[in-house]
Protein backbone atom coordinates (compact mmCIF):
# COMPACT_ATOMS: atom_id res chain seq x y z
CA UNK A 1 0.00 0.00 0.00
CA UNK A 2 1.21 3.55 -0.63
CA UNK A 3 2.85 5.17 2.38
CA UNK A 4 1.22 8.47 3.34
CA UNK A 5 3.68 11.28 4.13
CA UNK A 6 2.56 11.38 7.76
CA UNK A 7 3.41 7.69 8.13
CA UNK A 8 7.05 8.28 7.33
CA UNK A 9 7.94 9.24 10.91
CA UNK A 10 6.88 5.74 11.93
CA UNK A 11 8.97 4.22 9.14
CA UNK A 12 11.91 6.34 10.24
CA UNK A 13 11.59 5.35 13.89
CA UNK A 14 11.42 1.66 13.06
CA UNK A 15 14.21 1.51 10.49
CA UNK A 16 16.62 4.37 10.48
CA UNK A 17 18.45 4.45 13.75
CA UNK A 18 20.01 1.09 12.94
CA UNK A 19 19.91 1.51 9.17
CA UNK A 20 23.60 2.23 8.63
CA UNK A 21 26.65 0.57 10.08
CA UNK A 22 29.64 2.62 11.20
CA UNK A 23 31.43 1.73 7.95
CA UNK A 24 28.41 2.83 5.89
CA UNK A 25 28.16 6.11 7.79
CA UNK A 26 31.85 6.81 7.21
CA UNK A 27 31.54 5.93 3.54
CA UNK A 28 28.53 8.24 3.25
CA UNK A 29 30.36 11.10 4.92
CA UNK A 30 33.38 10.59 2.70
CA UNK A 31 31.17 10.86 -0.41
CA UNK A 32 29.29 13.93 0.81
CA UNK A 33 32.51 15.67 1.79
CA UNK A 34 34.20 14.91 -1.54
CA UNK A 35 31.15 16.06 -3.51
CA UNK A 36 31.07 19.33 -1.58
CA UNK A 37 34.82 19.89 -2.12
CA UNK A 38 34.53 19.24 -5.86
CA UNK A 39 31.35 21.31 -6.09
CA UNK A 40 32.91 24.33 -4.42
CA UNK A 41 36.04 24.05 -6.56
CA UNK A 42 34.02 23.88 -9.79
CA UNK A 43 31.86 26.82 -8.72
CA UNK A 44 34.89 29.02 -8.11
CA UNK A 45 36.52 27.98 -11.38
CA UNK A 46 33.37 28.74 -13.36
CA UNK A 47 32.97 32.11 -11.66
CA UNK A 48 36.62 32.90 -12.47
CA UNK A 49 35.96 32.18 -16.14
CA UNK A 50 38.27 29.17 -16.26
CA UNK A 51 35.47 26.74 -17.17
CA UNK A 52 32.25 26.98 -19.12
CA UNK A 53 29.45 25.64 -16.97
CA UNK A 54 28.86 24.49 -13.38
CA UNK A 55 25.84 22.73 -11.92
CA UNK A 56 26.03 22.89 -8.11
CA UNK A 57 24.86 20.00 -5.97
CA UNK A 58 25.18 21.69 -2.54
CA UNK A 59 22.13 20.68 -0.51
CA UNK A 60 21.36 17.64 -2.66
CA UNK A 61 24.35 15.47 -1.69
CA UNK A 62 22.57 13.14 0.74
CA UNK A 63 20.02 12.04 -1.86
CA UNK A 64 22.52 10.61 -4.32
CA UNK A 65 24.71 9.16 -1.58
CA UNK A 66 21.75 7.49 0.11
CA UNK A 67 20.40 5.68 -2.91
CA UNK A 68 23.82 4.84 -4.37
CA UNK A 69 24.92 3.21 -1.12
CA UNK A 70 21.83 0.99 -1.36
CA UNK A 71 22.65 0.01 -4.97
CA UNK A 72 24.94 -2.81 -6.07
CA UNK A 73 27.69 -1.13 -8.06
CA UNK A 74 28.21 -2.71 -11.47
CA UNK A 75 24.93 -4.66 -11.23
CA UNK A 76 22.15 -2.13 -10.75
CA UNK A 77 21.61 0.73 -13.21
CA UNK A 78 21.28 4.47 -12.75
CA UNK A 79 19.66 7.29 -14.72
CA UNK A 80 20.87 10.18 -12.57
CA UNK A 81 19.68 13.68 -11.83
CA UNK A 82 22.15 16.39 -12.82
CA UNK A 83 22.81 17.15 -9.13
CA UNK A 84 23.70 13.53 -8.32
CA UNK A 85 27.48 13.93 -8.11
CA UNK A 86 27.57 12.00 -4.83
CA UNK A 87 25.92 8.99 -6.48
CA UNK A 88 28.57 8.93 -9.21
CA UNK A 89 31.34 9.11 -6.59
CA UNK A 90 29.81 6.28 -4.53
CA UNK A 91 29.48 4.12 -7.64
CA UNK A 92 33.14 4.58 -8.51
CA UNK A 93 33.77 7.76 -10.50
CA UNK A 94 37.13 9.30 -9.59
CA UNK A 95 37.62 13.02 -8.83
CA UNK A 96 39.89 13.40 -11.86
CA UNK A 97 37.17 11.92 -14.08
CA UNK A 98 34.69 14.45 -12.68
CA UNK A 99 37.06 17.31 -13.50
CA UNK A 100 37.82 15.98 -16.98
CA UNK A 101 34.09 16.16 -17.59
CA UNK A 102 33.88 19.63 -16.06
CA UNK A 103 36.65 20.97 -18.31
CA UNK A 104 35.27 19.10 -21.38
CA UNK A 105 38.54 17.39 -22.15
CA UNK A 106 38.54 14.62 -24.81
CA UNK A 107 39.57 12.06 -22.19
CA UNK A 108 36.35 12.78 -20.26
CA UNK A 109 34.88 9.31 -19.59
CA UNK A 110 31.32 10.63 -19.45
CA UNK A 111 30.92 12.36 -22.80
CA UNK A 112 34.36 12.54 -24.44
CA UNK A 113 34.34 16.30 -23.90
CA UNK A 114 31.25 16.81 -26.04
CA UNK A 115 28.68 17.68 -23.39
CA UNK A 116 28.48 20.39 -20.71
CA UNK A 117 29.15 19.39 -17.12
CA UNK A 118 26.62 17.14 -15.35
CA UNK A 119 25.74 15.17 -18.49
CA UNK A 120 26.92 12.01 -16.79
CA UNK A 121 27.17 8.60 -18.44
CA UNK A 122 29.31 5.49 -17.92
CA UNK A 123 28.98 2.03 -19.35
CA UNK A 124 31.52 0.80 -16.79
CA UNK A 125 29.51 2.15 -13.86
CA UNK A 126 26.09 1.27 -15.36
CA UNK A 127 25.12 4.93 -15.62
CA UNK A 128 22.81 5.81 -18.52
CA UNK A 129 23.72 9.00 -20.38
CA UNK A 130 22.00 12.14 -19.17
CA UNK A 131 20.42 14.46 -21.73
CA UNK A 132 20.11 18.23 -21.65
CA UNK A 133 16.30 18.31 -21.99
CA UNK A 134 14.85 17.21 -18.70
CA UNK A 135 13.65 14.59 -17.88
CA UNK A 136 14.06 12.51 -21.07
CA UNK A 137 16.32 10.09 -19.23
CA UNK A 138 13.33 8.79 -17.22
CA UNK A 139 11.93 6.89 -20.19
CA UNK A 140 15.41 5.53 -20.95
CA UNK A 141 15.76 4.32 -17.37
CA UNK A 142 12.41 2.55 -17.53
CA UNK A 143 13.51 0.90 -20.77
CA UNK A 144 16.59 -0.32 -18.97
CA UNK A 145 14.47 -1.72 -16.13
CA UNK A 146 12.22 -3.45 -18.66
CA UNK A 147 15.29 -5.03 -20.22
CA UNK A 148 16.43 -6.21 -16.80
CA UNK A 149 13.08 -7.89 -16.25
CA UNK A 150 13.08 -9.53 -19.68
CA UNK A 151 16.62 -10.81 -19.17
CA UNK A 152 15.90 -11.93 -15.61
CA UNK A 153 19.33 -10.69 -14.51
CA UNK A 154 18.16 -9.58 -11.05
CA UNK A 155 19.24 -5.96 -11.47
CA UNK A 156 17.23 -2.90 -10.48
CA UNK A 157 17.30 0.66 -11.80
CA UNK A 158 17.21 4.02 -10.05
CA UNK A 159 15.85 7.05 -11.93
CA UNK A 160 16.37 10.49 -10.37
CA UNK A 161 14.88 13.81 -11.48
CA UNK A 162 13.82 17.19 -10.10
CA UNK A 163 10.41 18.40 -9.03
CA UNK A 164 10.29 20.63 -12.11
CA UNK A 165 10.85 17.63 -14.37
CA UNK A 166 8.20 15.75 -12.40
CA UNK A 167 5.55 17.88 -14.10
CA UNK A 168 6.49 16.69 -17.59
CA UNK A 169 5.09 13.86 -19.64
CA UNK A 170 8.19 11.68 -19.62
CA UNK A 171 7.90 11.16 -15.86
CA UNK A 172 4.18 10.38 -15.91
CA UNK A 173 4.50 7.98 -18.83
CA UNK A 174 7.55 6.29 -17.31
CA UNK A 175 5.91 5.78 -13.92
CA UNK A 176 2.75 4.44 -15.51
CA UNK A 177 4.65 1.94 -17.69
CA UNK A 178 6.77 0.86 -14.71
CA UNK A 179 3.67 0.22 -12.59
CA UNK A 180 1.72 -1.58 -15.30
CA UNK A 181 4.60 -3.96 -16.00
CA UNK A 182 5.85 -4.15 -12.39
CA UNK A 183 9.35 -3.15 -13.42
CA UNK A 184 12.32 -3.24 -11.01
CA UNK A 185 12.81 0.49 -10.71
CA UNK A 186 12.94 3.19 -8.04
CA UNK A 187 11.96 6.77 -8.93
CA UNK A 188 13.67 9.45 -6.84
CA UNK A 189 12.49 13.05 -7.07
CA UNK A 190 14.85 15.76 -5.78
CA UNK A 191 12.24 18.15 -4.42
CA UNK A 192 13.98 21.44 -3.70
CA UNK A 193 10.95 23.62 -4.40
CA UNK A 194 12.32 25.32 -7.50
CA UNK A 195 12.32 24.75 -11.25
CA UNK A 196 15.28 26.95 -12.08
CA UNK A 197 13.78 30.31 -11.03
CA UNK A 198 10.13 29.19 -10.85
CA UNK A 199 8.91 28.39 -7.36
CA UNK A 200 6.90 25.33 -6.39
CA UNK A 201 3.53 27.06 -6.15
CA UNK A 202 3.65 27.81 -9.88
CA UNK A 203 4.58 24.22 -10.76
CA UNK A 204 2.31 21.98 -8.67
CA UNK A 205 -0.51 22.59 -6.22
CA UNK A 206 0.37 20.03 -3.54
CA UNK A 207 2.85 20.37 -0.68
CA UNK A 208 4.70 17.21 -1.75
CA UNK A 209 4.71 14.74 -4.62
CA UNK A 210 4.55 11.45 -2.73
CA UNK A 211 0.77 11.18 -3.12
CA UNK A 212 1.19 10.76 -6.88
CA UNK A 213 2.50 7.26 -6.32
CA UNK A 214 -0.98 6.03 -5.36
CA UNK A 215 -2.33 7.21 -8.70
CA UNK A 216 0.02 4.86 -10.49
CA UNK A 217 -0.51 1.97 -8.09
CA UNK A 218 2.91 1.99 -6.46
CA UNK A 219 4.16 2.75 -2.94
CA UNK A 220 5.41 6.24 -2.16
CA UNK A 221 7.89 7.24 0.53
CA UNK A 222 8.31 10.84 1.69
CA UNK A 223 11.80 11.34 3.08
CA UNK A 224 13.99 14.15 4.33
CA UNK A 225 16.52 14.31 1.52
CA UNK A 226 19.04 16.13 3.70
CA UNK A 227 19.27 13.12 6.04
CA UNK A 228 21.56 10.51 4.46
CA UNK A 229 20.42 7.79 6.86
CA UNK A 230 16.78 8.40 6.01
CA UNK A 231 17.58 8.39 2.30
CA UNK A 232 19.58 5.17 2.60
CA UNK A 233 16.82 3.38 4.50
CA UNK A 234 14.10 4.44 2.07
CA UNK A 235 16.25 3.46 -0.92
CA UNK A 236 17.25 0.13 0.51
CA UNK A 237 13.62 -0.77 1.17
CA UNK A 238 12.54 0.31 -2.32
CA UNK A 239 15.40 -1.49 -4.07
CA UNK A 240 14.77 -4.71 -2.16
CA UNK A 241 11.15 -4.52 -3.24
CA UNK A 242 12.14 -3.93 -6.86
CA UNK A 243 14.59 -6.85 -6.94
CA UNK A 244 12.07 -9.23 -5.38
CA UNK A 245 9.51 -8.58 -8.12
CA UNK A 246 7.39 -6.11 -6.15
CA UNK A 247 7.57 -3.41 -8.80
CA UNK A 248 8.38 0.30 -8.67
CA UNK A 249 8.47 2.79 -5.79
CA UNK A 250 8.46 6.60 -5.73
CA UNK A 251 10.74 8.33 -3.21
CA UNK A 252 9.93 11.99 -2.64
CA UNK A 253 13.16 13.46 -1.22
CA UNK A 254 12.79 17.04 0.04
CA UNK A 255 15.99 19.12 0.10
CA UNK A 256 17.41 22.64 -0.16
CA UNK A 257 19.16 23.92 -3.29
CA UNK A 258 21.72 26.20 -1.68
CA UNK A 259 23.33 27.76 -4.76
CA UNK A 260 21.84 29.12 -8.01
CA UNK A 261 20.42 26.66 -10.52
CA UNK A 262 23.63 26.75 -12.60
CA UNK A 263 26.53 29.12 -13.10
CA UNK A 264 24.34 30.89 -15.69
CA UNK A 265 21.78 31.80 -13.02
CA UNK A 266 21.53 34.71 -10.57
CA UNK A 267 19.27 33.52 -7.78
CA UNK A 268 19.43 36.84 -5.91
CA UNK A 269 16.79 38.01 -8.38
CA UNK A 270 14.21 35.57 -7.02
CA UNK A 271 15.38 34.23 -3.63
CA UNK A 272 16.12 35.84 -0.27
CA UNK A 273 19.71 34.78 0.37
CA UNK A 274 19.58 35.65 4.07
CA UNK A 275 16.57 33.41 4.66
CA UNK A 276 18.11 30.68 2.50
CA UNK A 277 21.37 30.73 4.44
CA UNK A 278 19.46 30.47 7.71
CA UNK A 279 17.55 27.46 6.43
CA UNK A 280 20.67 25.82 5.05
CA UNK A 281 22.49 26.25 8.35
CA UNK A 282 19.92 23.86 9.84
CA UNK A 283 19.48 21.53 6.85
CA UNK A 284 22.95 21.26 5.32
CA UNK A 285 23.31 17.51 4.57
CA UNK A 286 27.07 17.62 5.11
CA UNK A 287 26.69 19.13 8.59
CA UNK A 288 24.01 16.58 9.44
CA UNK A 289 26.13 13.68 8.18
CA UNK A 290 29.09 14.94 10.20
CA UNK A 291 27.15 14.18 13.38
CA UNK A 292 27.10 10.49 12.40
CA UNK A 293 30.89 10.08 12.47
CA UNK A 294 33.75 10.92 14.82
CA UNK A 295 34.95 14.52 14.63
CA UNK A 296 38.56 13.46 14.05
CA UNK A 297 37.49 11.25 11.16
CA UNK A 298 35.45 14.05 9.59
CA UNK A 299 38.30 16.55 9.93
CA UNK A 300 40.77 14.16 8.30
CA UNK A 301 38.35 13.33 5.47
CA UNK A 302 37.61 17.00 4.79
CA UNK A 303 41.31 17.81 4.54
CA UNK A 304 41.95 14.83 2.28
CA UNK A 305 39.04 15.71 0.01
CA UNK A 306 40.05 19.36 -0.28
CA UNK A 307 43.44 18.18 -1.53
CA UNK A 308 41.83 15.67 -3.89
CA UNK A 309 39.56 18.33 -5.37
CA UNK A 310 42.44 20.73 -5.96
CA UNK A 311 44.62 18.01 -7.46
CA UNK A 312 41.83 16.84 -9.76
CA UNK A 313 41.08 20.37 -10.95
CA UNK A 314 44.73 21.29 -11.54
CA UNK A 315 45.45 18.04 -13.34
CA UNK A 316 42.33 18.07 -15.54
CA UNK A 317 42.71 21.72 -16.51
CA UNK A 318 46.25 20.94 -17.72
CA UNK A 319 45.08 18.14 -20.03
CA UNK A 320 45.03 18.88 -23.79
CA UNK A 321 41.93 20.21 -25.49
CA UNK A 322 40.16 18.17 -28.14
CA UNK A 323 41.03 18.16 -31.82
CA UNK A 324 38.48 20.26 -33.73
CA UNK A 325 38.73 17.81 -36.62
CA UNK A 326 37.05 15.13 -34.48
CA UNK A 327 34.09 17.25 -33.38
CA UNK A 328 31.58 15.14 -35.35
CA UNK A 329 32.70 11.85 -33.83
CA UNK A 330 30.20 10.16 -31.50
CA UNK A 331 27.40 12.27 -33.00
CA UNK A 332 24.22 10.58 -34.21
CA UNK A 333 23.76 10.85 -37.99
Amino acid sequence: MPIHPTHYLMLRRNLLYTAMTRAERERAYRALSLARALDERMWRLARAGRAHFAVPCSGHEAIGAGYALAMRAGIDWLSPHYRDLTALLVLGMAPRDVMLHFFSRPSDPNAAGRQPYAHFGSRRLHVLSLQGPQPNHCSHGVGCAWGSKLLGDGSASVIAFGDGGAQKGEVHESMNIAAVHQLPVVFVVHRNGWTQSVKRESEYATDSLVARAAGYGMPGIAVDGTDVEAMFAASRSALERARSGGGPTLIDAQCVRFLPNTSNDDDTRYRDRTALESEFAVRDPLVRARRLVAAAFADAVDAENAALAQDAADWAEAQPHGDAQTVAEHAYA
